[in-house]
Protein backbone atom coordinates (compact mmCIF):
# COMPACT_ATOMS: atom_id res chain seq x y z
CA UNK A 1 0.00 0.00 0.00
CA UNK A 2 1.21 3.71 -0.53
CA UNK A 3 2.59 5.47 2.64
CA UNK A 4 0.95 7.80 4.48
CA UNK A 5 1.26 10.31 7.59
CA UNK A 6 -0.66 11.61 10.58
CA UNK A 7 0.45 13.81 12.24
CA UNK A 8 0.45 15.15 15.41
CA UNK A 9 -2.56 17.33 14.74
CA UNK A 10 -4.17 14.85 13.12
CA UNK A 11 -4.41 12.46 15.53
CA UNK A 12 -5.69 15.30 18.02
CA UNK A 13 -8.12 13.95 20.40
CA UNK A 14 -11.83 14.61 20.32
CA UNK A 15 -12.87 15.77 23.64
CA UNK A 16 -14.12 13.53 26.20
CA UNK A 17 -16.85 15.37 27.01
CA UNK A 18 -18.08 15.92 23.25
CA UNK A 19 -17.61 11.69 22.75
CA UNK A 20 -19.51 10.75 26.02
CA UNK A 21 -22.44 13.64 25.51
CA UNK A 22 -22.72 12.34 21.56
CA UNK A 23 -23.35 8.73 23.28
CA UNK A 24 -25.79 10.02 26.11
CA UNK A 25 -27.88 11.74 23.22
CA UNK A 26 -27.80 8.56 21.24
CA UNK A 27 -28.67 5.92 23.84
CA UNK A 28 -31.71 8.01 26.49
CA UNK A 29 -33.94 9.32 23.35
CA UNK A 30 -35.64 5.79 22.26
CA UNK A 31 -35.62 4.36 25.82
CA UNK A 32 -36.87 7.27 28.06
CA UNK A 33 -40.34 8.32 28.17
CA UNK A 34 -42.49 5.24 26.50
CA UNK A 35 -44.42 2.39 26.79
CA UNK A 36 -43.67 -1.13 25.42
CA UNK A 37 -44.14 -1.23 21.76
CA UNK A 38 -45.94 -3.46 19.35
CA UNK A 39 -43.79 -6.20 17.53
CA UNK A 40 -40.02 -7.46 18.50
CA UNK A 41 -39.98 -4.95 21.43
CA UNK A 42 -42.63 -5.57 23.49
CA UNK A 43 -42.28 -9.32 22.73
CA UNK A 44 -39.13 -9.54 24.25
CA UNK A 45 -40.14 -7.07 27.10
CA UNK A 46 -42.68 -9.69 27.53
CA UNK A 47 -40.22 -12.77 28.30
CA UNK A 48 -38.20 -10.66 30.71
CA UNK A 49 -41.52 -9.71 32.58
CA UNK A 50 -42.74 -12.82 32.64
CA UNK A 51 -39.42 -14.54 33.91
CA UNK A 52 -39.46 -11.65 36.38
CA UNK A 53 -43.45 -12.09 37.20
CA UNK A 54 -42.65 -15.93 37.21
CA UNK A 55 -41.23 -18.77 39.07
CA UNK A 56 -37.23 -20.43 38.10
CA UNK A 57 -39.07 -22.63 35.82
CA UNK A 58 -40.10 -19.51 33.81
CA UNK A 59 -36.44 -18.35 34.02
CA UNK A 60 -35.27 -21.66 32.43
CA UNK A 61 -37.91 -21.67 29.72
CA UNK A 62 -38.42 -18.48 27.79
CA UNK A 63 -42.22 -17.58 27.49
CA UNK A 64 -44.84 -14.65 27.46
CA UNK A 65 -47.18 -14.95 29.90
CA UNK A 66 -46.86 -19.03 30.06
CA UNK A 67 -46.77 -19.41 26.15
CA UNK A 68 -43.36 -20.95 25.27
CA UNK A 69 -40.77 -18.68 22.84
CA UNK A 70 -38.30 -21.17 21.32
CA UNK A 71 -36.53 -18.55 19.47
CA UNK A 72 -35.31 -16.74 22.25
CA UNK A 73 -32.46 -17.77 24.41
CA UNK A 74 -33.38 -16.62 28.27
CA UNK A 75 -29.88 -14.48 28.60
CA UNK A 76 -30.59 -11.25 27.57
CA UNK A 77 -34.16 -11.50 29.56
CA UNK A 78 -31.80 -12.77 32.69
CA UNK A 79 -30.47 -9.17 33.34
CA UNK A 80 -34.11 -7.13 32.52
CA UNK A 81 -35.79 -9.75 34.79
CA UNK A 82 -33.32 -9.38 37.57
CA UNK A 83 -32.77 -5.60 37.19
CA UNK A 84 -37.14 -5.43 37.21
CA UNK A 85 -37.22 -7.51 40.43
CA UNK A 86 -34.16 -5.28 42.35
CA UNK A 87 -34.69 -1.49 40.83
CA UNK A 88 -37.09 0.56 42.51
CA UNK A 89 -39.24 1.37 38.85
CA UNK A 90 -41.66 0.16 37.01
CA UNK A 91 -41.44 -3.39 34.97
CA UNK A 92 -40.58 -1.64 31.50
CA UNK A 93 -38.45 0.65 33.22
CA UNK A 94 -35.84 -1.03 34.76
CA UNK A 95 -36.11 -3.63 31.68
CA UNK A 96 -35.30 -0.66 29.68
CA UNK A 97 -31.83 0.34 31.99
CA UNK A 98 -30.46 -2.99 31.83
CA UNK A 99 -31.05 -2.43 27.57
CA UNK A 100 -29.44 1.25 28.44
CA UNK A 101 -26.46 -0.76 30.40
CA UNK A 102 -25.99 -3.14 27.57
CA UNK A 103 -25.63 -0.53 24.79
CA UNK A 104 -22.88 1.18 27.09
CA UNK A 105 -20.82 -2.31 27.23
CA UNK A 106 -21.47 -2.42 23.71
CA UNK A 107 -19.54 1.37 22.87
CA UNK A 108 -17.12 0.13 25.43
CA UNK A 109 -16.19 -2.76 23.96
CA UNK A 110 -16.15 -1.39 20.51
CA UNK A 111 -13.71 1.34 21.57
CA UNK A 112 -11.01 -0.67 23.32
CA UNK A 113 -10.99 -3.35 20.40
CA UNK A 114 -10.67 -0.89 17.91
CA UNK A 115 -7.63 0.92 20.29
CA UNK A 116 -6.10 -2.46 20.85
CA UNK A 117 -5.69 -3.07 17.38
CA UNK A 118 -4.74 0.53 15.71
CA UNK A 119 -1.99 0.96 18.17
CA UNK A 120 -0.37 -2.32 16.88
CA UNK A 121 3.52 -1.44 14.98
CA UNK A 122 1.69 -2.90 11.87
CA UNK A 123 -0.68 -0.44 11.69
CA UNK A 124 0.99 2.61 12.25
CA UNK A 125 1.55 5.04 9.39
CA UNK A 126 5.36 5.58 8.09
CA UNK A 127 7.50 8.12 9.71
CA UNK A 128 10.46 8.91 7.71
CA UNK A 129 10.17 12.69 9.16
CA UNK A 130 9.89 11.59 12.52
CA UNK A 131 6.51 14.07 12.24
CA UNK A 132 4.02 10.86 13.04
CA UNK A 133 1.54 11.06 15.95
CA UNK A 134 2.63 9.08 18.50
CA UNK A 135 1.03 4.95 18.59
CA UNK A 136 -1.46 5.85 21.65
CA UNK A 137 -2.72 9.15 20.05
CA UNK A 138 -2.85 7.16 16.89
CA UNK A 139 -4.87 4.17 18.27
CA UNK A 140 -7.01 6.62 20.47
CA UNK A 141 -7.79 8.51 17.00
CA UNK A 142 -8.80 5.55 14.99
CA UNK A 143 -10.68 4.35 18.14
CA UNK A 144 -12.80 7.24 18.24
CA UNK A 145 -13.41 7.37 14.54
CA UNK A 146 -14.48 3.72 14.76
CA UNK A 147 -17.07 4.61 17.28
CA UNK A 148 -17.79 7.61 15.32
CA UNK A 149 -18.71 5.35 12.35
CA UNK A 150 -20.83 2.90 14.55
CA UNK A 151 -22.75 5.89 15.69
CA UNK A 152 -23.26 7.28 12.39
CA UNK A 153 -24.62 4.18 11.09
CA UNK A 154 -28.14 4.48 10.04
CA UNK A 155 -29.56 0.79 10.33
CA UNK A 156 -28.32 0.54 14.01
CA UNK A 157 -29.86 2.96 15.79
CA UNK A 158 -33.37 1.83 15.83
CA UNK A 159 -32.39 -2.11 16.45
CA UNK A 160 -30.10 -1.09 19.27
CA UNK A 161 -33.42 1.02 21.27
CA UNK A 162 -35.82 -2.10 21.74
CA UNK A 163 -35.52 -4.47 24.43
CA UNK A 164 -34.69 -7.64 22.13
CA UNK A 165 -31.80 -10.40 21.56
CA UNK A 166 -30.89 -8.92 18.46
CA UNK A 167 -29.52 -5.78 20.26
CA UNK A 168 -28.22 -8.05 22.88
CA UNK A 169 -26.31 -10.07 20.66
CA UNK A 170 -24.60 -7.04 19.00
CA UNK A 171 -23.42 -6.35 22.57
CA UNK A 172 -21.86 -10.01 22.59
CA UNK A 173 -20.44 -9.53 19.05
CA UNK A 174 -18.59 -6.26 20.41
CA UNK A 175 -17.23 -8.45 23.31
CA UNK A 176 -16.06 -11.08 20.88
CA UNK A 177 -14.14 -8.48 18.92
CA UNK A 178 -12.16 -6.92 22.29
CA UNK A 179 -10.97 -10.49 23.59
CA UNK A 180 -9.97 -11.19 19.96
CA UNK A 181 -8.07 -7.56 20.43
CA UNK A 182 -7.18 -8.64 23.40
CA UNK A 183 -5.32 -12.20 22.55
CA UNK A 184 -2.93 -10.74 20.93
CA UNK A 185 -1.06 -9.36 23.95
CA UNK A 186 -2.73 -11.94 26.55
CA UNK A 187 -4.35 -14.73 24.76
CA UNK A 188 -5.55 -16.88 27.79
CA UNK A 189 -7.68 -13.96 28.78
CA UNK A 190 -8.94 -12.44 25.68
CA UNK A 191 -9.56 -16.18 24.51
CA UNK A 192 -11.37 -16.68 27.61
CA UNK A 193 -13.87 -13.36 27.10
CA UNK A 194 -14.25 -14.35 22.89
CA UNK A 195 -15.06 -17.74 24.27
CA UNK A 196 -17.55 -16.60 26.84
CA UNK A 197 -19.52 -13.73 24.22
CA UNK A 198 -19.60 -17.21 21.67
CA UNK A 199 -21.41 -19.71 24.32
CA UNK A 200 -23.75 -16.80 25.59
CA UNK A 201 -24.97 -16.42 21.67
CA UNK A 202 -26.16 -19.41 21.89
CA UNK A 203 -28.25 -18.56 24.75
CA UNK A 204 -29.36 -15.31 23.24
CA UNK A 205 -29.78 -15.79 19.28
CA UNK A 206 -29.11 -19.05 18.88
CA UNK A 207 -26.43 -21.43 17.12
CA UNK A 208 -26.10 -19.73 13.49
CA UNK A 209 -24.60 -16.41 15.19
CA UNK A 210 -22.85 -18.45 17.38
CA UNK A 211 -21.36 -20.36 14.71
CA UNK A 212 -20.49 -17.17 12.65
CA UNK A 213 -18.16 -16.14 16.08
CA UNK A 214 -16.73 -19.43 16.26
CA UNK A 215 -15.80 -19.54 12.68
CA UNK A 216 -13.87 -16.40 12.52
CA UNK A 217 -11.77 -17.27 15.85
CA UNK A 218 -11.06 -20.76 13.98
CA UNK A 219 -10.26 -18.89 10.18
CA UNK A 220 -7.94 -16.01 12.40
CA UNK A 221 -4.63 -17.93 12.85
CA UNK A 222 -5.42 -18.62 9.25
CA UNK A 223 -5.50 -15.43 8.02
CA UNK A 224 -3.01 -13.36 10.20
CA UNK A 225 0.31 -14.17 10.90
CA UNK A 226 0.30 -12.77 14.23
CA UNK A 227 -2.64 -14.77 14.97
CA UNK A 228 -1.07 -17.82 14.08
CA UNK A 229 1.71 -16.80 16.60
CA UNK A 230 -0.70 -17.24 19.74
CA UNK A 231 -2.96 -20.22 17.64
CA UNK A 232 -2.25 -22.52 20.56
CA UNK A 233 -3.24 -20.64 23.82
CA UNK A 234 -5.28 -18.70 21.53
CA UNK A 235 -7.82 -21.86 20.50
CA UNK A 236 -7.15 -23.43 23.65
CA UNK A 237 -9.01 -20.90 25.58
CA UNK A 238 -11.95 -19.79 23.17
CA UNK A 239 -12.96 -23.51 22.22
CA UNK A 240 -13.35 -24.72 25.79
CA UNK A 241 -15.27 -21.68 26.83
CA UNK A 242 -17.48 -21.37 23.96
CA UNK A 243 -18.84 -24.95 24.04
CA UNK A 244 -18.89 -25.36 27.79
CA UNK A 245 -20.74 -21.85 28.03
CA UNK A 246 -22.96 -22.54 25.23
CA UNK A 247 -24.11 -26.19 26.41
CA UNK A 248 -24.90 -24.63 30.24
CA UNK A 249 -28.43 -23.81 29.12
CA UNK A 250 -29.60 -26.63 26.83
CA UNK A 251 -27.96 -29.11 29.17
CA UNK A 252 -29.90 -27.20 32.00
CA UNK A 253 -33.51 -27.63 30.10
CA UNK A 254 -32.30 -31.27 29.37
CA UNK A 255 -32.43 -31.89 32.90
CA UNK A 256 -35.46 -29.98 33.86
CA UNK A 257 -38.19 -32.58 33.39
CA UNK A 258 -40.62 -33.27 30.26
CA UNK A 259 -41.39 -29.54 29.76
CA UNK A 260 -37.73 -28.68 29.50
CA UNK A 261 -36.99 -31.17 27.03
CA UNK A 262 -39.79 -29.88 25.13
CA UNK A 263 -38.66 -27.25 24.60
CA UNK A 264 -34.82 -28.30 23.75
CA UNK A 265 -36.46 -29.82 21.01
CA UNK A 266 -38.54 -26.85 19.79
CA UNK A 267 -35.53 -24.59 20.00
CA UNK A 268 -33.45 -27.00 18.38
CA UNK A 269 -36.03 -27.08 15.57
CA UNK A 270 -35.70 -23.45 15.57
CA UNK A 271 -32.13 -23.34 14.82
CA UNK A 272 -32.72 -26.29 12.25
CA UNK A 273 -35.33 -23.73 10.21
CA UNK A 274 -32.87 -20.73 10.16
CA UNK A 275 -30.49 -22.71 8.28
CA UNK A 276 -32.59 -23.08 4.92
CA UNK A 277 -31.56 -20.64 2.11
CA UNK A 278 -32.54 -17.48 1.21
CA UNK A 279 -34.74 -17.07 -1.93
CA UNK A 280 -35.28 -14.23 -4.27
CA UNK A 281 -36.98 -12.08 -2.11
CA UNK A 282 -34.32 -12.26 0.47
CA UNK A 283 -31.48 -11.30 -2.29
CA UNK A 284 -34.07 -8.73 -3.77
CA UNK A 285 -34.48 -7.43 0.33
CA UNK A 286 -30.54 -7.47 0.89
CA UNK A 287 -30.20 -5.73 -2.54
CA UNK A 288 -32.85 -2.42 -1.71
CA UNK A 289 -31.48 -2.52 2.05
CA UNK A 290 -28.22 -2.52 2.53
CA UNK A 291 -26.58 0.57 1.00
CA UNK A 292 -28.48 2.61 3.39
CA UNK A 293 -28.57 0.24 6.17
CA UNK A 294 -25.18 0.69 6.64
CA UNK A 295 -24.22 3.91 5.12
CA UNK A 296 -22.01 5.42 5.86
CA UNK A 297 -19.64 2.80 7.08
CA UNK A 298 -19.64 0.55 3.96
CA UNK A 299 -18.12 2.68 1.43
CA UNK A 300 -15.27 3.90 3.71
CA UNK A 301 -14.86 -0.23 5.05
CA UNK A 302 -15.01 -0.67 1.02
CA UNK A 303 -11.98 2.07 0.36
CA UNK A 304 -9.90 0.54 3.56
CA UNK A 305 -9.99 -2.86 2.56
CA UNK A 306 -8.84 -1.44 -0.90
CA UNK A 307 -6.17 0.70 0.21
CA UNK A 308 -4.89 -2.25 2.68
CA UNK A 309 -5.19 -4.68 0.25
CA UNK A 310 -1.12 -5.22 0.71
CA UNK A 311 -1.57 -6.07 4.01
CA UNK A 312 -4.82 -7.78 4.97
CA UNK A 313 -3.26 -10.34 7.46
CA UNK A 314 -2.69 -6.78 9.76
CA UNK A 315 -4.88 -7.82 12.81
CA UNK A 316 -6.82 -5.08 12.83
CA UNK A 317 -7.54 -5.89 8.92
CA UNK A 318 -8.23 -9.56 9.07
CA UNK A 319 -10.45 -9.45 12.22
CA UNK A 320 -13.20 -7.72 10.84
CA UNK A 321 -12.69 -9.22 7.47
CA UNK A 322 -12.98 -13.06 8.46
CA UNK A 323 -16.10 -11.48 10.56
CA UNK A 324 -17.57 -10.38 7.84
CA UNK A 325 -16.46 -13.05 5.48
CA UNK A 326 -18.49 -15.30 8.05
CA UNK A 327 -21.11 -13.03 8.36
CA UNK A 328 -21.94 -13.32 4.40
CA UNK A 329 -21.67 -17.18 4.87
CA UNK A 330 -24.38 -16.87 7.46
CA UNK A 331 -26.47 -14.68 5.31
CA UNK A 332 -26.54 -17.08 2.78
CA UNK A 333 -27.26 -20.00 5.29
CA UNK A 334 -29.87 -18.11 6.38
CA UNK A 335 -33.80 -17.91 5.68
CA UNK A 336 -34.35 -14.92 5.85
CA UNK A 337 -31.45 -12.40 5.75
CA UNK A 338 -33.49 -9.49 7.40
CA UNK A 339 -31.46 -6.69 9.14
CA UNK A 340 -31.58 -8.09 12.59
CA UNK A 341 -29.05 -11.07 11.07
CA UNK A 342 -27.22 -8.63 9.57
CA UNK A 343 -27.05 -6.26 12.42
CA UNK A 344 -23.75 -7.42 13.53
CA UNK A 345 -22.11 -6.28 10.07
CA UNK A 346 -22.13 -3.31 11.72
CA UNK A 347 -19.51 -3.74 14.12
CA UNK A 348 -16.28 -5.00 11.55
CA UNK A 349 -17.80 -2.62 8.92
CA UNK A 350 -17.19 0.42 11.97
CA UNK A 351 -13.85 -1.10 12.72
CA UNK A 352 -12.79 -1.12 9.34
CA UNK A 353 -13.87 1.84 7.97
CA UNK A 354 -12.27 3.32 11.16
CA UNK A 355 -8.68 2.82 9.41
CA UNK A 356 -9.67 4.10 5.67
CA UNK A 357 -10.61 7.06 7.35
CA UNK A 358 -6.86 8.70 7.30
CA UNK A 359 -6.22 7.14 3.84
CA UNK A 360 -9.63 9.24 2.06
CA UNK A 361 -8.55 12.51 0.52
CA UNK A 362 -9.93 15.89 1.19
CA UNK A 363 -12.20 16.26 -1.54
CA UNK A 364 -14.16 12.57 -0.68
CA UNK A 365 -14.18 14.37 3.26
CA UNK A 366 -15.71 17.24 2.19
CA UNK A 367 -17.96 15.13 -0.24
CA UNK A 368 -19.23 12.99 3.07
CA UNK A 369 -19.27 16.07 4.91
CA UNK A 370 -21.62 18.21 2.30
CA UNK A 371 -24.02 15.02 2.56
CA UNK A 372 -24.31 15.29 6.04
CA UNK A 373 -25.17 18.52 6.36
CA UNK A 374 -27.54 18.44 3.34
CA UNK A 375 -29.44 14.82 4.47
CA UNK A 376 -29.58 15.76 8.28
CA UNK A 377 -30.66 19.43 8.20
CA UNK A 378 -33.29 18.74 5.81
CA UNK A 379 -34.35 16.03 7.86
CA UNK A 380 -34.31 17.62 10.76
CA UNK A 381 -36.15 21.10 8.98
CA UNK A 382 -38.66 18.16 7.73
CA UNK A 383 -39.41 17.01 11.54
CA UNK A 384 -39.65 20.25 12.64
CA UNK A 385 -42.51 21.69 10.17
CA UNK A 386 -44.48 18.43 10.51
CA UNK A 387 -44.52 18.98 14.16
CA UNK A 388 -45.65 22.24 14.37
CA UNK A 389 -48.10 21.55 11.38
CA UNK A 390 -49.15 18.63 13.79
CA UNK A 391 -49.85 21.11 16.42
CA UNK A 392 -51.16 23.98 15.30
CA UNK A 393 -53.09 22.14 12.10
CA UNK A 394 -51.69 24.53 9.33
CA UNK A 395 -50.82 24.32 6.57
CA UNK A 396 -53.58 22.10 6.46
CA UNK A 397 -51.76 19.16 3.99
CA UNK A 398 -48.77 18.88 5.74
CA UNK A 399 -51.07 18.63 9.14
CA UNK A 400 -53.54 15.91 7.45
CA UNK A 401 -50.45 14.01 6.59
CA UNK A 402 -48.79 14.05 10.09
CA UNK A 403 -52.13 13.59 11.71
CA UNK A 404 -52.17 9.85 9.93
CA UNK A 405 -49.33 8.67 12.39
CA UNK A 406 -51.66 8.79 15.14
CA UNK A 407 -55.09 9.34 14.37
CA UNK A 408 -57.19 10.68 16.87
CA UNK A 409 -54.55 11.66 19.05
CA UNK A 410 -54.31 15.27 20.22
CA UNK A 411 -50.90 16.82 20.14
CA UNK A 412 -49.78 19.46 22.34
CA UNK A 413 -46.84 21.53 23.25
CA UNK A 414 -44.67 19.87 25.86
CA UNK A 415 -42.71 22.99 26.74
CA UNK A 416 -39.33 20.12 27.75
CA UNK A 417 -39.28 18.44 24.58
CA UNK A 418 -39.58 21.84 22.71
CA UNK A 419 -36.97 23.12 24.34
CA UNK A 420 -34.63 19.89 24.23
CA UNK A 421 -35.00 19.81 20.46
CA UNK A 422 -34.43 23.74 20.23
CA UNK A 423 -31.21 22.83 22.19
CA UNK A 424 -30.26 20.15 19.94
CA UNK A 425 -30.77 22.17 16.68
CA UNK A 426 -28.60 24.48 18.17
CA UNK A 427 -25.93 22.39 19.25
CA UNK A 428 -26.17 20.53 15.52
CA UNK A 429 -26.05 24.45 14.12
CA UNK A 430 -22.78 24.89 16.06
CA UNK A 431 -21.53 21.79 14.88
CA UNK A 432 -21.60 22.54 11.34
CA UNK A 433 -20.75 25.83 11.69
CA UNK A 434 -17.27 24.56 13.86
CA UNK A 435 -16.75 21.54 11.05
CA UNK A 436 -17.27 24.00 7.83
CA UNK A 437 -15.31 27.44 9.14
CA UNK A 438 -11.98 25.54 11.59
CA UNK A 439 -10.87 22.85 8.54
CA UNK A 440 -10.23 20.45 11.28
CA UNK A 441 -8.02 17.97 10.44
CA UNK A 442 -8.13 15.77 12.47
CA UNK A 443 -9.03 11.97 11.50
CA UNK A 444 -12.74 11.55 13.13
CA UNK A 445 -13.76 15.45 11.48
CA UNK A 446 -14.86 12.76 8.58
CA UNK A 447 -17.67 11.54 10.45
CA UNK A 448 -18.32 14.02 13.09
CA UNK A 449 -21.01 15.60 10.75
CA UNK A 450 -22.59 11.93 10.40
CA UNK A 451 -22.45 10.77 13.83
CA UNK A 452 -24.02 14.25 15.02
CA UNK A 453 -26.74 14.63 12.15
CA UNK A 454 -28.05 10.85 12.93
CA UNK A 455 -28.08 11.55 16.43
CA UNK A 456 -29.83 15.16 15.69
CA UNK A 457 -32.97 13.43 13.76
CA UNK A 458 -32.98 10.64 16.52
CA UNK A 459 -33.76 13.07 19.18
CA UNK A 460 -36.05 14.99 17.38
CA UNK A 461 -38.12 12.49 16.87
CA UNK A 462 -38.21 10.55 20.08
CA UNK A 463 -38.46 13.92 21.60
CA UNK A 464 -41.02 16.00 19.41
CA UNK A 465 -42.62 12.92 18.12
CA UNK A 466 -42.59 10.58 20.62
CA UNK A 467 -46.17 11.04 22.30
CA UNK A 468 -47.87 10.44 19.06
CA UNK A 469 -45.36 7.72 18.05
CA UNK A 470 -46.24 5.92 21.43
CA UNK A 471 -50.02 6.82 21.47
CA UNK A 472 -49.31 4.78 17.68
CA UNK A 473 -47.61 1.99 19.04
CA UNK A 474 -48.67 1.10 22.71
CA UNK A 475 -51.53 -1.61 23.90
CA UNK A 476 -51.68 0.16 27.03
CA UNK A 477 -55.60 1.43 26.77
CA UNK A 478 -56.85 -2.04 24.66
CA UNK A 479 -55.21 -3.94 27.73
CA UNK A 480 -57.07 -1.66 30.71
CA UNK A 481 -60.15 -1.83 28.52
CA UNK A 482 -59.86 -5.37 28.26
CA UNK A 483 -58.87 -6.05 31.88
CA UNK A 484 -62.09 -4.16 33.13
CA UNK A 485 -64.54 -6.17 30.80
CA UNK A 486 -63.31 -9.33 32.68
CA UNK A 487 -65.47 -10.02 35.58
CA UNK A 488 -63.55 -10.39 38.94
CA UNK A 489 -62.45 -13.66 40.40
CA UNK A 490 -62.42 -15.32 36.30
CA UNK A 491 -60.03 -18.37 36.49
CA UNK A 492 -58.08 -17.52 33.32
CA UNK A 493 -57.80 -16.57 29.73
CA UNK A 494 -57.30 -18.92 26.85
CA UNK A 495 -56.03 -17.54 23.55
CA UNK A 496 -56.29 -17.84 19.56
CA UNK A 497 -53.93 -16.44 17.21
CA UNK A 498 -52.99 -13.56 19.71
CA UNK A 499 -49.57 -12.02 18.44
CA UNK A 500 -46.88 -11.83 21.01
CA UNK A 501 -46.17 -8.66 21.30
CA UNK A 502 -49.98 -8.42 21.93
CA UNK A 503 -49.86 -11.12 24.56
CA UNK A 504 -47.25 -9.16 26.46
CA UNK A 505 -48.57 -5.73 26.53
CA UNK A 506 -51.91 -7.26 27.90
CA UNK A 507 -49.71 -9.25 30.37
CA UNK A 508 -48.01 -6.17 31.54
CA UNK A 509 -50.35 -3.07 31.47
CA UNK A 510 -54.04 -5.45 32.13
CA UNK A 511 -52.70 -7.89 34.46
CA UNK A 512 -54.73 -10.68 32.37
CA UNK A 513 -54.55 -14.41 33.77
CA UNK A 514 -53.32 -16.53 30.55
CA UNK A 515 -54.08 -20.19 30.74
CA UNK A 516 -51.36 -22.84 28.89
CA UNK A 517 -52.05 -23.73 25.49
CA UNK A 518 -54.07 -26.47 26.40
CA UNK A 519 -55.67 -24.88 29.39
CA UNK A 520 -59.28 -25.12 30.12
CA UNK A 521 -60.68 -21.75 30.77
CA UNK A 522 -63.54 -19.35 31.15
CA UNK A 523 -62.62 -17.17 28.99
CA UNK A 524 -61.02 -16.56 25.38
CA UNK A 525 -58.86 -13.87 23.21
CA UNK A 526 -59.00 -14.19 19.78
CA UNK A 527 -57.01 -11.97 17.48
CA UNK A 528 -58.23 -10.99 14.34
CA UNK A 529 -56.51 -9.43 11.40
CA UNK A 530 -56.95 -7.97 8.27
CA UNK A 531 -60.13 -8.33 6.39
CA UNK A 532 -61.43 -10.37 9.17
CA UNK A 533 -60.93 -7.63 11.71
CA UNK A 534 -63.47 -5.40 9.55
CA UNK A 535 -65.72 -7.45 9.62
CA UNK A 536 -69.03 -9.25 11.94
CA UNK A 537 -66.94 -12.32 13.53
CA UNK A 538 -68.55 -15.52 12.60
CA UNK A 539 -70.19 -17.19 16.07
CA UNK A 540 -66.94 -19.32 17.76
CA UNK A 541 -69.18 -22.84 19.37
CA UNK A 542 -69.52 -22.74 22.76
CA UNK A 543 -68.48 -18.86 23.30
CA UNK A 544 -70.34 -16.02 23.73
CA UNK A 545 -68.62 -12.12 22.24
CA UNK A 546 -68.46 -10.26 25.32
CA UNK A 547 -66.21 -7.70 24.28
CA UNK A 548 -64.15 -6.48 21.20
CA UNK A 549 -62.22 -3.79 20.87
CA UNK A 550 -58.63 -2.70 19.24
CA UNK A 551 -56.23 0.37 18.98
CA UNK A 552 -57.88 3.46 17.14
CA UNK A 553 -55.03 3.81 14.56
CA UNK A 554 -55.12 0.19 13.81
CA UNK A 555 -58.49 -0.98 11.75
CA UNK A 556 -56.79 -4.28 10.81
CA UNK A 557 -56.37 -5.59 14.15
CA UNK A 558 -59.29 -6.13 16.36
CA UNK A 559 -58.91 -8.19 19.94
CA UNK A 560 -62.56 -9.62 20.61
CA UNK A 561 -63.28 -11.80 24.27
CA UNK A 562 -65.57 -14.73 24.46
CA UNK A 563 -67.34 -15.99 27.70
CA UNK A 564 -67.80 -19.31 27.49
CA UNK A 565 -71.02 -20.71 26.88
CA UNK A 566 -73.01 -22.00 30.13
Amino acid sequence: MRPFLVTELQAGKLPRWGLLLLCALYILPGFVGRDPWRHADAAGFGVALSMARGSAADWLIPNIAGEPTPGAGPLPFWFGAAAARVLPLSEHAATVVAAMLGLVLLFVATWYAIYALARRPGVLPADPLGAAASRIDFGRAIADSGLLVLLATIGVIARVHETTADAAQLVLCGLFMLGAARALERPLSGGLLAGAAIGASVMTKGLLPAAVLLLTALALPLASRPYRLVAGRWLATVLPAGILIGLLWPLALLASGEAGRLHLAAWLAWNQAQLASPDIDDALYLLRTLPWYFWPSWPVALWAALRWRGRLGEPAIALPLVNLGAIALMSLAGSAAQGSQLLPAALPLAMLAALGLPTLRRNVVSLVDWFAVMTYSLIGLVVWAYWVAFVVGYPPRMAYRAARIAPGFEPDWILLDVAAGLLASLAWIALVRWRVARHPPMIWRAVVLSSGGLVLAWFLLMTLWLPAFNERNTYREVAQRAAQALPDGYRCVGTRALGSAQRATLFYFGRLKFGPPDGDCDWLLVQDTGPLARTTPEPVPGWTLHWEGGRLRDRDERLRLYRRAD
